[in-house]
């Protein structure tokens, strides 16, 4: 029941990240400091959500160690 629970969740979540990327296509400047670049915002978001993915992953991967 736990799997279904966080599936469910999940797409949601995933749902709303996705109607909010296809929302935002406007281009927008990045400062790094050293130099800018100039990329659409959607590329920005995606990237991201993908990273925020990872960084999740490797938590729950960590708990799961611990256990």
């Amino acid at each position: 029941m736990e799997k279904e629970k966080n599936l469910i969740i999940g797409s949601i979540i995933t749902l709303i990240a996705v109607i909010f990327v296809v929302l935002n296509t406007s281009p927008v400047a990045i400062n790094f400091g050293f130099f800018k670049v100039k990329l659409p915002l959607i590329v920005i978001l995606v990237v991201m959500v993908i990273i925020g993915m990872i960084i999740a992953w490797f938590f729950v991967r960590d708990k799961k160690k611990k256990r």
